[in-house]
């Protein structure tokens, strides 16, 4: 009984340890408004800014985090990000 009970407890010691975080930042931007950044995993994040919401895959990047859709450029680097939507760009920082 005791080598199943611990064996379960090292089960889900290690199951815990693997599962995936989200990683949430927000930024308030020089539009006055916030942009929250979820990342849901290495290649994806999900972009709160203004009501809407967008998906956005991770670009390669020389430096910073990067992530973009059709319409959506959102990188950042250290505590600052640049967000572009629809062609208007916005200076953000991090809260």
């Amino acid at each position: 009984m005791y080598k199943a009970l611990l064996l379960t407890t090292s089960l889900l010691i290690t199951l815990s340890a693997c599962t995936q975080q989200e990683n949430i930042d927000t930024f308030t931007c020089d539009s006055k408004l916030n942009a929250t950044i979820t990342n849901q995993d290495e290649e994806s994040a999900t972009l709160d800014y203004n009501k809407h919401q967008y998906q956005l895959i991770r670009q390669r990047s020389a430096s910073g985090v990067k992530y973009t859709n059709e319409n959506v450029l959102f990188w950042t680097k250290g505590k600052e990000a640049m967000l572009i939507i629809d062609g208007n760009k916005y200076h953000c920082n991090l809260q």
